[in-house]
């Protein structure tokens, strides 16, 4: 005689005698041999006697058969054969081959196996699990027993999974062989209605094609936020749209958590005679229970992680922002960032790279009501499509690794958008309405976001044009521009180089932590002289370079980049600036002429050594 006992896994212990030409093993109750493991299928696998030895047979399950061997299709048993299935392990026994005698006709078994007579189901330690000799229908306990084991089993699972997308398969792999239904979906609770989950979207769409669902059905949900059945004898008829449709049967309950629906699940049968029944919602609504209070903790881990950022994000103290600049176009920046500062509008900042705008947005921030709070800031031309939506607005608990976006860290602050023309279109519209609605959505979420965020935006771009290309939205360019100022290049403000070359030396110093050199007369003529494409960037790397490849407290031509000895350098004009400084720049031009000769250049500006020496003192470069 044949017997197959569960070793490891629900129900380990359980042994169950072979009889007959074909039993069948799975998860449905009315298989011989019925499995509470959660991978495996209604109908799994058969064992089938030819000529006095089992045969084990793969019914096609989607998560196959295992042996040590790998997956089975067919395979001949044997005393001691051990296979898997799911996470359940059963050996198959021959009790003439291990030598035994078979159970006894007055009714003695061997221990630990079940009366196939009385089919009752004994734990490992002999607690009876469900027995024929109660008056419950026997098929109805067996299967409402095999609900609490998946039931058991998808708590366990749910607990290990980190993202709702996660959480949303574990339900997708179990409610739809249990519950013996032809669509599995989870639809996501909009404003006005329910939005089908992306990933059911395109997967039973490719299956079952535009088949409607059962609208009423979803909407009265809604409504009064409870489980229901749809069948003829449930709790909402089956319209004739439905019946048109194909749909038999269909039952749906919320994930819900007080007032708060975070999903809905929703199973239908497509074909047959057989309806949904009460057991079978049951058994639905108590999966949608599970499954909201995991998403309601996965919101409340998220929620805790992003303050945690928040608190990380507060800023430390900052040293005041210093404008360096007396040119009038500086002194006009310098009145707009008094004006702008106070109050809570954008503010759009134009102007070349290299210019500043950076600066100017920190100034703003430190010289506002928000100073104690975030500054964030980020660039836009750095990330692509998805990471700055990501970067921007955040990640739910079930769209990948959950994390707020710069908006939520910067709540009651500033954030800084550098180059804002560089923003993708889908990622304008969404910060458009943050800035409007003063809310955001994280990616994935349901749930808007309250946030009290100023938003300074900076670009080398000319938004208008931008917007007449369709690369820019014309709604947002003017949302910006509210308060804007453009700043000037460092070519259109020469006066204030000299100042930028002692306020750069001086800053190096202080970092370094050394005393601060000075540009040799032939090194400052160079400076003075050069376009500075780059503006006030360039001029502080090229300083900064100067300052490490300097061996002393002078700086020569030949410590500055190669660019400033060679070329880049633009025809000595008289710009329209003070008489002094046309003096200073034409001596040291004259000094550069003659290699640094002070006395040869004396000579040629046809004055007097000291007189040289005095100015070039005056000038801080002796």
């Amino acid at each position: 005689m044949a017997f197959l006992r569960i070793i490891e896994g629900h129900g380990a212990g359980l042994g169950f005698e072979l009889t007959g030409q074909r039993v069948t093993i799975g998860r449905d109750a009315t298989n011989l041999i019925q499995l509470g493991d959660i991978k495996a299928s209604r109908y799994h696998a058969e064992l089938v006697c030819v000529d006095g030895r089992y045969v084990l047979n793969d019914q096609g399950s989607s998560n196959g058969t295992w042996n040590d061997r790998g997956r089975i299709t067919s395979e001949p048993m044997s005393h001691q054969s051990v296979f898997r299935i799911g996470q359940t392990y059963l050996r198959f026994e021959d009790a003439a081959t291990r030598g035994k005698s078979e159970p006894t006709q007055t009714g003695e078994q061997e221990e630990g196996w079940s009366d196939p007579q009385d089919i009752t189901g004994l734990d490992r330690d002999g607690t009876e699990l469900f027995s024929h000799r109660t008056m419950v229908d026997p098929r109805e306990l067996e299967r409402s027993n095999a609900f609490l084991v998946l039931l058991h089993q998808i708590v366990l699972e749910a607990a290990k999974t980190k993202t709702r997308d996660e959480l949303f398969e574990l339900l997708d792999d179990a409610a739809a062989d249990a519950l013996e239904g032809d669509r599995c979906a989870v639809f996501l609770p909009t404003p006005d209605g329910w939005t089908l989950w992306p990933t059911h979207e395109r997967r039973l769409r490719a299956r079952f094609g535009a088949t409607p669902f059962a609208r009423s059905l979803l909407t009265t949900v809604r409504q009064r936020r409870e489980p229901l059945l749809c069948t003829s004898e449930g709790d909402i008829d089956l319209t004739t749209s439905m019946v048109q449709a194909g749909v038999r049967s269909a039952m749906a309950a919320p994930l819900r958590i007080g007032d708060d629906i975070h999903a809905l699940l929703y199973v239908d049968r497509l074909g047959g005679n057989e309806a949904f029944t009460r057991v079978e919602l049951e058994f639905l609504a108590a999966v949608a229970n599970q499954l909201a209070v995991q998403l309601h903790n996965m919101a409340n881990v998220a929620d805790l992680q992003a303050e945690v950022v928040r608190l990380r994000a507060e800023p430390a103290k900052q040293p005041p922002v210093v404008i360096v600049g007396k040119d009038p176009a500086m002194l006009a920046v310098e009145q707009f960032i008094a004006k702008a500062a106070p109050a809570d509008a954008p503010v759009l900042i134009l102007g070349e790279s290299g210019t500043g705008k950076e600066l100017v947005a920190r100034a703003i921030h430190q010289r506002s009501q928000r100073a104690d709070r975030p500054l964030q800031i980020v660039n836009c031309a750095a990330l692509g499509e998805a990471a700055i939506e990501a970067a921007l607005f955040g990640v739910a608990a079930g769209a990948g690794d959950p994390r707020p976006g710069l908006f939520e860290l910067a709540d009651q602050g500033t954030i800084f958008l550098d180059e804002v023309g560089e923003l993708p279109v889908p990622a304008q519209a969404r910060l458009l309405r943050a800035i409007e609605s003063r809310e955001v959505q994280r990616i994935g979420d349901s749930t808007a976001r309250a946030v009290d965020v100023r938003v300074i935006a900076a670009t080398n771009r000319d938004l208008r044009e931008e917007a007449a290309a369709g690369r820019f939205r014309d709604d947002l360019h003017l949302r910006l521009e509210v308060l804007a100022v453009t700043l000037p290049p460092l070519r259109a403000r020469p006066t204030d180089i000299d100042l930028l070359i002692d306020h750069f030396l001086d800053e190096h110093a202080r970092r370094a932590v050394q005393p601060a050199k000075r540009l040799a007369p032939e090194a400052r003529a160079l400076v003075l002289r050069h376009q500075w494409p780059g503006n006030v960037r360039q001029l502080k790397n090229a300083l900064e370079r100067a300052c490490i490849m300097a061996g002393d407290k002078l700086i020569h031509a030949v410590d500055l980049p190669d660019g400033l000895r060679g070329g880049e350098t633009q025809p000595f004009t008289t710009p329209l600036v003070s008489l002094a400084l046309v003096e200073k720049a034409h001596i040291l031009r004259v000094l550069e002429h003659c290699g640094g000769n002070k006395k040869a250049a004396a000579e040629l500006l046809e004055i007097d050594r000291s007189t040289l020496y005095a100015k070039l003192r005056q000038y801080g470069t002796i």
